[in-house]
């Protein structure tokens, strides 16, 4: 079954799931608005998938900022006619390794909170009146297994605690938003990933781990290993399709097994 064509927002497009995303996405033929931060690498990634045939548009933007969100989803609706998806993938838990409650400050409080809840709610807010408008909807949030809480070392978490406490919101608010806006059309879910290297800061956190708490990490995981960014995105693309259609306020695993 082919779905019709579709116009997507990905944010965080320029690099790890957000650019799996993308490219799965323009695998299933839909129309792209790609937005990140990072201008260089929005542009590589643009350019790749023009050159598959895909219709994209790259906005440069800070996912955290109302304007942008306002100014891109317009640039979109006059671009394409519509906007049918919304892949909320930018987030983040910030530079610095933090662990006990008092190592964070409000500074990194306010920065974890606004990368990854604060953007969902932007976004989102930006995009539903177009799809209620339109009767038909497809938002798909970035969670973590992080939302429930983890033991042992911070490892590659960076802030844990207010990472938890913001991808434990976007449960909340995913929840609630497809309650809110199921009537419409309009389908919200989550997805929620465990550990997945998909960028170079990433990388250098699991390679600086120890081998033991490299092997400690592993152990929860049943596939023992991390998981691919393609793994993340095929799961958005399905909760982006119409064969999703009676999916909403889903949390959605992609943890391969992860033991909590």
């Amino acid at each position: 079954m082919t779905d019709p064509v579709r116009t997507a927002i990905v944010t965080g497009a320029a690099s790890g799931i957000g650019r799996a995303t993308a490219e799965r996405l323009a695998r299933a033929g839909r129309k792209l608005v790609l937005v990140d931060i990072n201008a260089a690498p929005l542009a590589t990634v643009g350019d790749a998938l023009r050159e598959e045939g895909a219709d994209v548009r790259c906005h440069v933007a800070d996912a955290t900022s109302p304007q942008a969100a306002e100014a891109t989803v317009a640039s979109a609706l006059e671009a394409f006619g519509s906007v049918d998806i919304l892949a909320n993938i930018a987030g983040g838990a910030g530079p610095r390794n933090l662990h006990q409650i008092d190592e964070i400050g409000l500074d990194d409080w306010d920065l974890v909170m606004g990368l990854n809840l604060r953007s969902t709610f932007l976004w989102c807010r930006a995009v539903v009146p177009l799809m209620r408008e339109a009767g038909y909807g497809r938002i798909i949030n970035t969670s973590s297994t992080l939302a429930r809480g983890k033991m042992g070392p911070v490892g590659t978490a960076g802030a844990r605690l207010p990472y938890a406490a913001a991808k434990a919101g976007i449960l909340g608010f995913t929840s609630q938003l497809a309650k809110d806006v199921g009537r419409f059309g309009i389908t919200v879910n989550a997805v929620m990933p465990w550990l997945a290297i998909t960028g170079q800061r990433m990388q250098d956190r699991y390679d600086a781990l120890t081998p033991e708490a490299r092997q400690l990490l592993l152990s929860r995981a049943p596939a023992g290993r991390p998981a691919k960014a393609a793994e993340i995105a095929a799961a958005i693309a399905f909760l982006a399709s119409d064969e999703a259609s009676y999916m909403s306020g889903v949390g959605l695993p992609v943890d391969g097994g992860f033991l909590e």
